[in-house]
């Protein structure tokens, strides 16, 4: 694996730490999930599938950049 490989994988970590610990962080804000409003659910599911969109774009690029 050369240094630019090492570059790639370094970067997908830290993407998924940053949204490991945000997902805990908020979790810790929120708080129960059944006290919120429907429009803050709706928000709070558009976040998820934004962080969940943002980590299979970078899996990608790193699964591209290390195979071609």
């Amino acid at each position: 694996m050369g240094f630019t490989d090492q570059i790639s994988a370094l970067i997908f970590a830290l993407i998924v730490i940053g949204v490991f610990v945000y997902v805990i962080m908020s979790r810790f804000v929120l708080g129960p999930l059944t006290q919120l409003k429907r429009v803050e659910k709706i928000v709070l599911s558009l976040g998820v599938v934004g962080i969940i969109l943002v980590v299979v774009y970078a899996a990608v690029e790193l699964l591209f950049h290390v195979v071609f």
